[in-house]
């Protein structure tokens, strides 16, 4: 299975990869130019910036040609457009990890320091699918993103 994680000139991408501690391909994206040596080792692909109309589009063609199975957006921009396309990336196979469109609003800027949280279906009260991070004191959360 193929991945890709966006904002890949963030410190918070690799983090994630990180965390998901995976021994699947990973792809990174990002739409802004990338220092070569970044994508050393790297395999890479260059966006639209996530509130270009097009975006949506253009990320699921992407995704089709790498056969890229799972989508972990960390841009809020990328996560509110890939929040509003996730029905038509579910349609091709292509899970993005964001919850639905109507609570991303709720779930940034909330300022909560914690643990990386990856949820892939409904359990403990958090949204179906998405990238979090939640405070184990008071057990909010919000969006893990990176700006």
């Amino acid at each position: 299975m193929n991945i890709l994680i966006t904002a890949a000139a963030t410190a918070q991408a690799h983090q994630l990869l990180r965390t998901l501690n995976t021994t699947e391909n990973v792809f990174f994206a990002d739409s802004v130019e990338l220092p070569q040596i970044m994508l050393k080792d790297k395999k890479f692909l260059k966006t639209s910036p996530g509130d270009s109309p097009s975006y949506a589009h253009l990320l699921l063609t992407s995704c089709m040609d790498l056969q890229i199975a799972k989508v972990y957006p960390l841009r809020k921009a990328e996560i509110i457009a890939l929040s509003e396309a996730r029905q038509l990336f579910d349609e091709y196979g292509i899970e993005v990890m964001v919850p639905e469109k109507s609570i991303v609003p709720a779930l940034l800027d909330k300022g909560i320091k914690g643990k990386i949280l990856i949820k892939e279906n409904s359990e403990d009260g958090l949204p179906d699918r998405g990238i979090f991070i939640r405070d184990e004191a008071t057990l909010e959360y919000q969006l893990f993103t990176a700006d």
